[in-house]
């Protein structure tokens, strides 16, 4: 979510206890530093680094 204001996750579920989570994860924000940390990770492990 924090990457494009036009990216929105699909979140998809079959129990209530997890689509409760889901949405408590709209709580969680992010930093800049903790977005780029994730996307260097992501890369290394995708192999674009």
């Amino acid at each position: 979510m924090g990457k494009k204001p036009w990216i929105v996750p699909i979140p998809g579920t079959r129990k209530l206890e997890r689509m409760i989570e889901n949405g408590r994860a709209a709580e969680v924000h992010l930093t800049a530093a903790e977005i780029a940390e994730i996307d260097r990770a992501l890369d290394a492990f995708s192999g674009k680094e």
